[in-house]
């Protein structure tokens, strides 16, 4: 879950690298521009390296590294409950009457919250004019290319069997191929160890158990004290459901882990990773609830911690199309329009988005999709 790079095209394959004690990662990426240490200097932008088994290895001065290209079947999460509830709800919008007079709803932020709800009010029969500040799609998903074509993005992005939503998007905007699904585990760098990882293997098991003994197996990371507290503080979310997990966002993630008796040591090497790929913020900053609902998902679902890595830039290889699908539907896109204020109507409501050059945009209805 942890990142050190961005992700890119390889086919639609994974790959298993073996590399001397110099640089070791794991279901990571690595491209020229991001890090150029001794070992590593010598691959190229284009390689991918996901490692599923690491160590160590003696190789000869001419065969630093060595790749083994393997292929991982996608899960078989249509089944699940929650991609079948995200399915039908999206048949919903698609196969609804058209309206007579169909909204034009005016979007801030080309981000992925912008792009899709772009996309379902397209789907609806509705006008969506999306705006973006920069020249690039994406958010916080952006990536940029220099002159060499080397790639620059926001950081390594992962989609979760558990996400219905997404997973229900790609298969509706025909890309779902674009995804590259790896190995069943979460891998974790460890602060305490470096060029060492903590596992976490997932048997192909129903959840909850496969998530169990995941944890079970674990022993780079937790004691058997510490697995006991962890799956303790897991438990009630897992029997009482969402209900109880909303009724922890007072309490921040590091709260929740100290209150729990886990140690800051698991908290370092786990919780800030996670809660950096879930909302880009520290777990001082991020509610339990947030972490909770994705660990739950984890855990109720056979597939929902299956991760899978999009074979390209995010702009390119996900943006990019759902705009495309909007914009057939009658909706815009207008890059480098920066929103400077939102102009109110004496009874408060939204009158126009003001930008910065001095333009304004009017809608019938106006979404704000920008980062809090």
């Amino acid at each position: 879950m942890t990142a050190l790079a961005g992700c890119h095209s390889l086919g639609a394959r994974m790959t298993t690298a073996v590399q001397d004690g110099f640089c070791k990662f794991s279901h990571h990426c690595y491209r020229r521009g991001y890090s150029q240490g001794a070992s590593c200097g010598q691959l190229k932008h284009h390689d991918v390296l996901s490692l599923r088994h690491y160590k160590a290895r003696q190789l000869t001065n001419s065969s630093r590294l060595k790749v083994l290209a393997v292929d991982y079947p996608k899960p078989n999460f249509e089944k699940s409950s929650t991609f079948q509830g995200a399915a039908n709800l999206s048949m919903k919008l698609r196969s609804a009457a058209r309206p007579e007079m169909p909204l034009t709803v005016v979007i801030a932020g080309a981000g992925l919250a912008g792009l899709c709800t772009a996309k379902y009010l397209a789907d609806a029969g509705h006008k969506p004019v999306v705006l973006e500040s920069r020249e690039v799609l994406g958010g916080k998903v952006a990536a940029w290319r220099d002159e060499h074509g080397d790639a620059y993005e926001t950081g390594l992005h992962i989609f979760a069997g558990a996400y219905p939503n997404t997973m229900n998007m790609f298969k509706e905007l025909d890309i779902e191929d674009r995804l590259q699904w790896k190995s069943h585990s979460m891998i974790f760098a460890r602060p305490d160890a470096p060029g060492s990882f903590s596992t976490f293997d997932f048997p192909d098991l129903p959840a909850p158990i496969n998530g169990i003994i995941a944890i079970l197996r674990n022993n780079q990371m937790l004691t058997w004290r510490e697995k006991v507290q962890f799956a303790l503080g897991l438990l009630p979310a897992i029997v009482q459901g969402q209900s109880y997990i909303e009724r922890k966002d007072k309490l921040t993630v590091s709260q929740r882990m100290k209150k729990q008796g886990v140690p800051a040591r698991v908290n370092d090497e786990v919780f800030i990773a996670t809660a950096k790929s879930l909302n880009f913020i520290d777990p001082d900053d991020l509610s339990m609830t947030v972490v909770l609902t994705a660990l739950n998902r984890f855990l109720r679902e056979r597939h929902g911690s299956k991760m899978a890595f999009l074979d390209g830039l995010p702009p390119e290889r996900l943006c990019q199309p759902i705009v495309d699908h909007f914009k057939q539907r009658g909706g815009e896109i207008r890059m480098n329009s920066k929103l400077q204020q939102i102009e109110l109507n004496t009874d408060d409501s939204v009158k126009c988005f003001k930008l910065a050059d001095g333009s304004a945009v009017q809608g019938d209805l106006y979404v704000s999709a920008m980062p809090g």
